[in-house]
Formats: C-alpha cells, sequence, structure tokens
C-alpha cells in the first residue's frame, strides 16, 4: 500500500501534484519508471493478489487509467501494458462482481479512445490492441453489449489496416481462446466477416501474416459451435479451405501444419463442410503424402485431419484407404522408405477410427494381401498391419496375432533388403498394444537366430522399445526383466551394428527404467573379460543415446565417474566413444560433468587432442599412411569447443593454447575444426588468444601460403577454401585489443594484407563479414 501510495504521488495528476514534480528531474521518465514498477508488481507471481488487489484499486487504478492520455507515447503505452495485467489480477485476487464490473468500465474507458484513433504511434496501436484482448477475454461478463460490439467493431476495422494487422490478429486468437471455454463470450457478430479477412490475409507474401491468420483461423473455427448456433454467409467455407488448400504443400511444413490444423478443426465444428474438404483439402493431402520431406508437426496434422473426416463422413474408409493405396501405385518403384511409412501411418490412422467389424475385415484383408503382393505394395501392407498394431490390441482378434507374427518373422528371410526392414519394423511396432503375443516371439527368435537375422530382430526391439516410450512406456516395465539378458549377451557381438542396436535398446530402456539399467550398464562397464573392448564399447554407445534421449540427470550422475574411466581404455574405439559420451553430455546436461572435468575428463581431451598415431600401409606399388588417432583427436576438439560454450568455468583455457597451435598445423580436417574453434573463442574468450597470437602465426602462414600445384576443380576449391578459413582466424584475431602489440603476429598480418597473391581472398572474406 505505501508502495502505491508514492506511485500515486508521481502519477497523480492534480495541481498539488505538479508543484511536487516541478522539483523533480525529468517527469516523464520518473512516471515512466512508475509505471514499469507498477506492472512488474502486479505480474509478479510471488506476491498475495488479494493483497495487491486491495491496494491497487482504491489507490491507483484512476491514475493509472489517466496516464493513457499523457502526451508522451511511451508513457501512454506503459499505461495500457499496466492496464492489460489488471483483468488477471482480478481473477487471481477473487474480486467481487462489483469490483469487476467497475474495473472493467474504467479500463474500457481509457482503452476505447486509443483503440478507435488512427493518428498514433504505432507502439500504442498494439499496446491498445493488447490491453483491449485482456479485457475482453477475461471480463467479458462485466461489459454491457454495446461495449462488446464497440470493441469487436474496432478489432475489424484494425484487421482491415496494413500497419496493425498482425497485433489485431494475436488479439482476435487471444480473445477466441477465451470464447471456447466462455460460453458468454459470443463471437458470433463478428465471426463471418472476421474469417472471410482472415481467408484473404491467406493470399499475402508476408508469412508472418499468413502464420498469424492460419493460427487465428484454427482458434476461431473452434468457436463455431454447432450448425445451428453461428448462421455463416454462403460460400464463405468453400473460400477459406480452398485458400487452406494452397497452403498444403511441402515447400513450407510449419505453415502446413497449421492449415491442416485450421482444416481440421472447421471440420470438427461443422461437419457440413465435408464435401469442400473433399473437394478442396483432400487433393492437398494426397499431394502432400507422397513428400518425402512430410514429418513430425505436418504428419501428425495430417494424420488427424484423415482421422477426422473418416469421423465426418466426408470420405468413406474405403475410398479413402484405395486413394491412399494408390499414391503408392501411382509411384511405382520410386516411391521412398519415408514415403510408404507415412502412408501406411495413414492408412492405418483411419482404420482405427471404422467400426470394429469393418476394421476387421480389413485386418483379415491386408494379412492377404501381404502374401500375396510384392516390392512397395508388400512394404505398404506390412507397415500397415504394424502401424495398426501399435493402436489396437491384435491378440483380441482371434487368429490375427499368430499369423501377423508368422508372416513378419518369414518376411526378415525375404530376398529384398526393403522388406525385410519394413517386416522389422512391423514385427516391433504391432507388438505395442500385443505385448503377450508378439514380445515372446521377437526374444525367441533373437535366441537362435545369427547374422542379418539377428540384426534384424534387434531392430524390431528396438522399434518396440521406442514406440513404448512414447507412451510413456509403464507397460515394458515388467517386462525388461524378460528383454535384458538378451541385449546383454549381445554386447559382445562381433558385429558392430548389431552392437549399435543393443546400445540404443539399452540407452532407451535407461530413460524409462534408470535404476534398473544403469547398474547393469555400471556392471559392465567394469567388465575384465577377453573380450571387454566390445562390451565397453556397447556401454558407451548406450550412454551416448540416454544421455540424448534426456535420461534423468540426477538418476545418471551417481554413475558417471564409472563411465568415464572408460577414456582410459587402451583400445582406441572404446575412446572414441567415450568422447562422443562426454560430447553428448556436454551439450545436453552440462551438469552431468562439470564436477567431474578437471580429474577426469580435461587430462584426457588435453592428451587425446594431440595423440598421433600413423603408421605405414603396404598397398604393393606404393604405401598409404594411416592415422588410427585422427578420430580420437577430432572428437577431443569437439569436446573442448562444446566445453567453451556450455560449461567455460570447468577449463583452464589457456593451458589448451598449445594444443590448439597443434591443432592449426594437423591434418585439413582438423586445421578447419581449430580455425572454428578460435574464431569462437575470439568473440567469448580473447585474452588467452591473444596471449598465444604469436604461436599461431607459423602454422597459420602455412596455411594461407598453400600451393594449389596441379589441382583442378572441386580440389582446387577446396584449397582455395582452406585458404579463406585460415584468413578468417588471422582477421578475427587481428580485431582483438593487444593483439597487434605482438610483433610476430602483426608483422604476419601485414605480410599477407600486402600480398596481391591474397588481394582476392582477402576481399571475399571482407564481403563475407559485411
Amino acid at each position: 500500500t505505501s508502495v502505491f501510495r508514492y506511485m500515486k504521488s508521481i502519477l497523480d495528476t492534480d495541481d498539488d501534484a505538479k508543484l511536487r514534480r516541478q522539483v523533480m528531474a525529468n517527469s516523464k521518465s520518473l512516471k515512466l519508471e512508475a509505471l514499469c514498477l507498477v506492472r512488474i508488481m502486479l505480474s509478479c507471481k510471488k506476491h498475495r493478489p488479494a493483497d495487491i488487489k486491495q491496494a491497487l484499486l482504491p489507490i491507483l487504478l484512476p491514475e493509472i487509467c489517466q496516464c493513457v492520455n499523457e502526451d508522451w507515447y511511451k508513457v501512454i503505452a506503459e499505461a495500457l501494458r499496466v492496464i492489460m495485467e489488471i483483468p488477471s489480477l482480478l481473477v487471481a485476487g477473487s474480486a467481487t462482481k462489483e469490483e469487476m464490473d467497475n474495473v472493467a468500465n474504467s479500463l474500457y474507458t481509457a482503452i476505447e479512445p486509443k483503440l478507435s484513433e488512427h493518428d498514433l504511434d504505432q507502439e500504442i496501436k498494439e499496446c491498445a490492441l493488447s490491453a483491449s484482448a485482456s479485457l475482453l477475454a477475461i471480463l467479458h461478463s462485466s461489459l454491457s453489449m454495446d461495449q462488446t460490439n464497440r470493441f469487436f467493431t474496432l478489432l475489424l476495422e484494425r484487421l482491415k489496416n496494413e500497419t496493425t494487422r498482425i497485433a489485431a490478429i494475436k488479439t482476435l486468437s487471444i480473445i477466441a481462446k477465451a470464447a471456447q471455454t466462455n460460453s458468454d463470450l459470443d463471437l458470433s457478430p463478428i465471426m463471418n466477416e472476421t474469417l472471410s479477412q482472415l481467408s484473404i490475409l491467406l493470399r499475402q507474401q508476408s508469412r508472418a501474416v499468413r502464420q498469424g491468420a492460419l493460427e487465428c483461423i484454427d482458434t476461431m473455427a473452434l468457436c463455431l459451435g454447432h450448425e445451428s448456433s453461428v448462421s455463416m454467409d454462403d460460400g464463405l467455407f468453400d473460400s477459406v479451405l480452398k485458400d487452406l488448400s494452397d497452403i498444403v504443400v511441402d515447400t513450407d511444413l510449419h505453415l502446413c501444419h497449421v492449415a491442416l490444423s485450421a482444416s481440421n478443426s472447421i471440420l470438427k465444428a461443422r461437419p457440413s463442410t465435408g464435401s469442400l474438404v473433399k473437394c478442396h483439402i483432400l487433393p492437398a493431402i494426397l499431394t502432400l503424402s507422397k513428400s518425402p520431406l512430410l514429418q513430425d508437426a505436418a504428419l501428425a496434422s495430417l494424420l488427424r485431419l484423415l482421422e477426422q473426416i473418416v469421423l465426418s463422413d466426408a470420405v468413406s474408409f474405403d475410398e479413402l484407404r484405395g486413394l491412399l493405396a494408390g499414391l503408392i501405385s501411382e509411384g511405382g518403384n520410386k516411391a521412398g522408405k519415408q514415403v510408404i511409412s507415412n502412408i501406411a501411418e495413414c492408412i492405418a490412422t483411419i482404420a482405427v477410427v471404422t467400426p470394429p467389424s469393418e476394421r476387421e475385415s480389413f485386418i483379415e484383408n491386408t494379412i492377404s494381401a501381404i502374401t500375396g503382393s510384392l516390392g512397395n505394395t508388400k512394404q505398404l501392407n506390412l507397415l500397415v498391419a504394424g502401424d495398426l498394431g501399435r493402436k489396437v490390441n491384435l491378440s483380441a482378434i482371434p487368429g490375427v496375432a499368430n499369423s501377423l507374427q508368422m508372416i513378419f518373422l518369414q518376411c526378415l528371410d525375404s530376398d529384398n533388403e526393403d522388406t525385410k526392414h519394413a517386416a522389422a519394423l512391423a514385427l516391433g511396432r504391432a507388438s505395442v498394444a500385443s505385448m503377450g503375443t508378439f514380445l515372446p516371439g521377437i526374444l525367441s527368435s533373437l535366441e537362435s537366430s545369427k547374422g542379418k537375422k539377428q540384426y534384424l530382430l534387434l531392430s524390431s526391439l528396438r522399434e518396440f522399445i521406442h514406440c513404448c516410450r512414447e507412451t510413456g512406456g509403464i507397460a515394458l516395465s515388467s517386462n525388461i526383466p524378460l528383454i535384458l539378458p538378451h541385449l546383454e549377451k549381445n554386447c559382445r557381438n562381433e558385429e558392430e551394428g548389431v552392437r549399435t542396436m543393443v546400445a540404443e535398446c539399452l540407452g532407451s530402456l535407461a530413460c524409462i527404467e534408470p535404476k534398473t539399467i544403469l547398474p547393469v550398464l555400471e556392471k559392465l562397464a567394469k567388465d575384465d573379460a577377453e573380450d571387454k573392448r566390445l562390451v565397453h564399447w556397447t556401454v558407451g554407445n548406450a550412454i551416448k543415446f540416454a544421455i540424448g534421449g534426456h535420461i534423468s540427470s540426477n538418476d545418471l550422475s551417481p554413475f558417471m565417474p564409472t563411465f568415464l574411466l572408460l577414456l582410459q581404455e587402451d583400445d582406441l574405439a572404446v575412446k572414441n566413444v567415450a568422447l562422443l559420451m562426454v560430447y553428448s553430455a556436454v551439450h545436453h546436461s552440462p551438469q552431468l560433468v562439470a564436477g567431474l572435468m578437471k580429474d577426469q575428463i580435461i587430462p584426457q581431451i588435453y592428451d587425446l587432442a594431440q595423440l598421433n598415431l600413423e603408421r605405414k600401409v603396404d598397398l604393393g606399388p606404393f604405401k598409404h599412411t594411416v592415422d588410427d588417432a585422427l578420430p580420437l583427436r577430432k572428437a577431443a576438439l569437439s569436446v573442448f569447443a562444446t566445453c567453451l560454450e556450455k560449461c567455460p568455468s570447468s577449463l583452464d583455457i589457456s593451458s589448451f593454447m598449445p594444443v590448439m597451435a597443434k591443432a592449426l598445423a594437423d591434418v585439413e580436417d582438423i586445421q578447419l575444426q581449430a580455425h572454428q574453434v578460435i574464431i569462437s573463442m575470439c568473440s567469448r574468450h580473447p585474452i588467452p588468444v591473444v596471449a598465444a597470437a604469436d604461436s599461431f602465426v607459423e602454422p597459420l602462414d602455412k596455411t594461407v601460403n598453400k600451393k594449389k600445384g596441379t589441382k583442378t576443380g572441386t580440389e582446387l576449391e577446396r584449397v582455395y577454401e582452406w585458404i579463406k578459413s585460415g584468413l578468417r582466424v588471422m582477421i578475427a584475431i587481428s580485431m582483438l585489443d593487444g593483439a597487434m602489440n605482438n610483433r610476430k603476429f602483426a608483422d604476419f598480418v601485414h605480410r599477407i594484407q600486402n600480398s596481391s597473391k591474397h588481394e582476392p581472398f582477402l576481399k571475399a572474406v571482407e564481403e563475407e563479414r559485411n
């Protein structure tokens, strides 16, 4: 209360207050700061809303509303921002109906003139729109019908205005979202004209305008209610859906996702638009389904829309299934794996929402089609059966689960590689809803198989675990004791591909049941058998996958000291995997390794970044040099670069500068990597770079003076890019304070700048920077 009283003395406009402010320097700025403070206090969640409300309404509300009539645009805009916070404060502070009515009228009186005026600063217009959104969305029941309609009229005017249309779209979206849960907020007076205007905006070139219009259509469509609740203009939905269909393309998948979601909302609210959806949206959907780029949110929105099309009887299941399956036949053998997978998921999704009897008939037909088809059609039917098994318990249909399991396992022996992989994925997916039938079959087959089939069965297991993770993994927990022995056994497999699959499975299981899996991995990391290098390699990869899968840091951190011991292994492959594990930890969860950097990680990074293990391989007519430590040096530099970004306080950067100097003189790949690291350090850690500048001169000099020899074409372009990369480092260092005080480095820079052969390269680098 005392703070608000003091704010009142600053914001008050009576004569005494004016006299007091005459002795204050820069009263406008003081008023602006006071309003900022009030806004922060109102929006802060640490205060009790009831106390803030009790102090605000009698003491400060009139002054805040009066500030909207000030001369300085910044004060007006900030006053409107304060007003924006008041409605939510009233609700949180349990205001009475009388208080809400009085405040709503005061706020309306303050906002309406600024919303209706045209000759105002852009910031004021946008703040007025935001304030009106807050008032209408929260206190609409305290406004009269005339006040609400006046706001609606002004919002439509702002929507038609080029300078305020984006802010108006955001305002309408907020109001429409509130209308979905408040039946007394009726948008019918503006529904027709708003949707018409938004449809027109979908044809604009501006992506921001189109995105905002799409999101607003999506939100407003859900406010349409049943068919008789809002009378819509003839041809409106035809126009809107036609404009939406033009955006359902794969050139911008985010806009495509929102357009599909908006179409779904319209169809859900008004099933009578089914014929229009079939006419305008369905052809665009079918074209999109053939795109190999379709994925993530766009694919999810497409699946929801297809589901709604069937539920609304816009298109029958058989007709839609035929259209989708026909896309594979049209494409012949050109349809890629991603396209076949997407279309299979589409067919499975619409099959789930059909009546059980029709669905069972479809499943039987799918089983027959698998055995009687070849190529892409066979792959499609396999994946349809698998995706359907993710959502429907196939074991509940007599004979279906056992038949499918037998077919899937037989297809793993197919001569066609794509059919094998499709069968493996289908087997894993079908296991999700029918674990009791399919999972024992996978595990028993895994026990008796070898080679390629073993790899395929493990990929089925991996797919099963990943699908279970998407649903929370609760159902999988009881089956982990059955799965784990098979994974432990295959940790020692000689085939790297098999071990990679095992590592992915263990990593995903660790995310689901860390308390069960991490002790097992810790035990395997301490394995001292003859083939321990294979086991340790698998463990390192499993932890890397677990970290990438966002395993809880609290669960993993007690085990990290054991897993970091893999850095000290003699086997180079294990060292490399351990480095990649550290890289994943630093990138995703720096807190996992921050406390272990000094003792366990940095000494190993320092050594491995300088390790050189060259050997000569006799190839008969000539000898070839192989550097076995090259992957380790690359990985070590990647870890160091990521540490600079994520946890620089854990590094002794100065002691690493000699390593960077050696990296600048290494092979081309390492040099280019070192260039990027040093350029990054110039902006974040300039002092160590300046101190080490003279040690960089010799390797940089060799790089920028590299001779092109007889190279031509892409090889010559690669040399030129190498030279330019070195010059970028030189320029970045030369711009640091104190770098040119180093005589050796300064001489090098001046020599290169005055060199005629470097002039075109320097010019090209300068153009890049500009």
